[in-house]
């Protein structure tokens, strides 16, 4: 970007320097336009750049995201995850429910997520 600032301004130099006033009237006119589209050009690409690292900080933040939800689970890890957790039927629904064995072991009342009756009584 500075390249084409010093091109503008060394063009700027040169029309500076005319003395046919016609002319010189349109090549300002045209070094202005200049101007401004290297000021649009350059504003665009500061937003280019920003838009561009923001997305990178997202693609990271998803990533992070992305290897919680499907982290590797193995055999092992399933197996104990299973042996937590008790299958049972609501005596009053019939509807299957997970629940924690130790939830089973020490509670007395434990409320249908359905039905919402006790479904050990």
């Amino acid at each position: 970007m500075n390249d084409i600032r010093k091109e503008i301004q060394e063009l700027n130099s040169l029309i500076d320097k005319m003395c046919d006033s016609e002319n010189k009237e349109v090549l300002c006119k045209v070094s202005k336009v200049l101007d401004a589209l290297t000021n649009k050009v350059e504003e665009i690409s500061i937003n280019q750049e920003t838009i561009q690292e923001n997305l990178e900080y997202l693609d990271d933040d998803l990533s992070g995201i992305q290897e919680e939800l499907f982290e590797e689970v193995s055999l092992e890890e399933l197996n104990e995850i299973e042996d937590e957790y008790k299958e049972i039927n609501c005596i009053h629904c019939n509807k299957p429910i997970f629940i924690e064995a130790s939830a089973l072991e020490n509670n007395d009342d434990i409320s249908c997520p359905y039905c919402n009756k006790n479904i050990i009584k």
